[in-house]
Formats: C-alpha cells, sequence, structure tokens
C-alpha cells in the first residue's frame, strides 16, 4: 500500500502523463531491486495476484459489446494489430529473456574460472 500512495502523490505532483500505479510499480521493482523490500515479503500476494489476472481483463473484452457498432467496419485491421502487436511483445520478451540467460551463464562461467 505503500507503493500505491507514494506512486499517487508522484502521479499529483509530477506533470508528466504517467498513472500512479506505474510509478508505484518503479517504485516497488526499485526497492526489490536494492533490496529495500524483500521477495519473501510481496510473494504470496504477487502470486495470488497471477493466478487472479485474467478476472482484470473481463471488463475490457466485454466492453467490446459496447463499441461494436463502431468498430465493426475496420475490426480485422484492429485483430491484424493485435496479432502483430502480439506477436512483437513475444518475440522482444523471448529475445531478451535468452540474452539475459546467456550472460547470466556467462558471468557464472567467469566467475568459476
Amino acid at each position: 500500500m505503500i507503493f500505491v500512495v507514494l506512486g499517487e502523490a508522484m502521479e499529483y505532483f509530477i506533470p508528466l502523463p504517467i498513472a500512479g500505479s506505474i510509478y508505484g510499480l518503479i517504485l516497488l521493482f526499485l526497492s526489490l531491486v536494492f533490496g529495500l523490500v524483500r521477495l519473501s515479503w510481496v510473494e504470496d500476494i504477487a502470486n495470488w495476484f497471477h493466478s487472479i489476472m485474467a478476472l482484470f481483463f473481463v471488463a475490457p473484452a466485454a466492453a467490446i459489446i459496447d463499441i461494436w457498432a463502431d468498430i465493426s467496419d475496420i475490426w480485422w485491421i484492429l485483430l491484424i494489430l493485435l496479432v502483430v502487436a502480439y506477436l512483437v511483445t513475444m518475440i522482444t520478451t523471448g529475445v531478451t529473456a535468452d540474452a539475459l540467460i546467456r550472460r547470466s551463464e556467462r558471468n557464472k562461467q567467469g566467475a568459476k574460472k
């Protein structure tokens, strides 16, 4: 909750178009990286949120019904854009994860020598 409050305060005081929740997540991430917050302190609730994450997408999906008249002529363009964005995200994530794993393995091998 501290990071939520700090993030909302940052949104109020910093004149950038960034949501308070994003500020809060960045603060939490930095706190985890620098050891101010231990992973064990947030791990249980993070796992719980991960398990119910699909519920957060029900409302946006249902909202499509309300705007169907506006997008009925271009739905196929939107679908193509969504698929392309999905593929770019998957490929970028995979390449980044692979690079980080290889870098970690090189660092471990270098430390052993």
